[in-house]
């Protein structure tokens, strides 16, 4: 029953992070028309506003806050706003992203569920959390594109060694 809930409350944090994907909205939600006064012509002209985009945003940060501890969220936006994510791409597109944190960087993979850091192992692994602050950090970095201060390209043997190294607990051998 447990496991069914946090199903349910993942599934409510990827719709939220989608939210602020601009590119995934329909042209309709991210513009709203507004009036242009500088047009002298009858009818009014009408100008595309941003206006809705940004009410979109708010909305789905605050339903962040209602899944997730305000603190895991604060700091997310502070990673994000302080540009503290680099991403690493594999020569075939494979990406990674190293987040820095308070002592140390963390390695977290974009498309699953994964980051380096203790907090993930105790809070989400085992406590039944949802997220990070570095996972959160680059899922919101990469929906609103900012917050990603490099990024570099590595061949194939290199992107896994480079992995390798940055994962906590793992075999040493693949």
């Amino acid at each position: 029953m447990a496991s069914t809930s946090r199903v349910h409350r993942f599934k409510a944090l990827q719709d939220l992070l989608n939210a602020l994907d601009q590119k995934q909205q329909p042209l309709a939600q991210q513009e709203t028309l507004a009036i242009d006064p500088s047009k002298e012509s009858a009818p009014a002209a009408l100008v595309p506003s941003a206006a809705a985009a940004p009410m979109a945003s708010e909305a789905a940060l605050a339903g962040l806050s209602a899944l997730l501890p305000d603190s895991v969220v604060q700091q997310a936006l502070h990673i994000v706003d302080a540009g503290g994510i680099t991403c690493v791409c594999s020569e075939l597109g494979r990406k990674a992203y190293e987040v820095q944190g308070q002592k140390m960087s963390h390695l977290v993979l974009p498309n699953g569920l994964y980051c380096s850091c203790p907090y993930f192992g105790r809070r989400v692994l085992e406590a039944g959390e949802l997220c990070c602050k570095h996972w959160l950090a680059v899922q919101v970095a990469m929906r609103c594109r900012v917050g990603v201060s490099s990024s570099s390209k590595l061949g194939e043997g290199e992107f896994l060694e480079w992995t390798r190294q940055r994962m906590v607990g793992c075999a040493t051998t693949f």
